[in-house]
């Protein structure tokens, strides 16, 4: 799903999907198969919603847009 936060570079690679890449870094391929990078985990996602919500709330709080 567009914009949610998933895993990141995946340094075990023990999903057995291919990697372009194997540095640290750059250990990541948007695949299917690449189920440990690309997981979508709610214990990720919830403090990022939860901290847009309060960046969005200090916004009209401090005046920067109006409510």
């Amino acid at each position: 799903m567009p914009g949610l936060l998933v895993g990141g570079p995946n340094v075990k690679m023990q999903d057995k999907c291919v990697y372009p890449f194997k540095e640290v870094e750059t250990a990541y391929v948007d695949s299917a198969c690449s189920y440990a990078s690309n997981e979508i985990a709610i214990n990720w996602n919830a403090p990022l919603v939860y901290l847009v919500n309060a960046v969005e709330a200090l916004k009209v709080e401090a005046g920067y847009v109006k409510p």
